[in-house]
């Protein structure tokens, strides 16, 4: 049963809603309205690979986030 992310066309209202079938009717929690259009959903990803593996990644170099705007963050250390 996965989580999918939607957005009202009515109100714009963003939401998600664990679907059990997909005959399910889903209306937006804010206005009640039914149309609504299923968003691409953003998901993490981590790899369960070896710590010390982490200069091959992409994105990251031996001296920390080269491609990261974040100023702090676990993947960093």
């Amino acid at each position: 049963m996965p989580i999918y992310e939607y957005e009202c066309n009515s109100c714009h209202k963003q939401f998600e809603r664990l679907v059990f079938s997909n005959s399910e009717s889903i209306n937006c929690p804010a206005c009640g309205s039914n149309e609504v259009t299923r968003r691409m959903s953003v998901f993490g990803f981590k790899s369960g690979g070896d710590k010390g593996a982490a200069s091959s990644r992409v994105g990251s170099s031996s001296s920390g986030c080269s491609g990261c705007t974040a100023t702090s963050c676990a993947s960093c250390k």
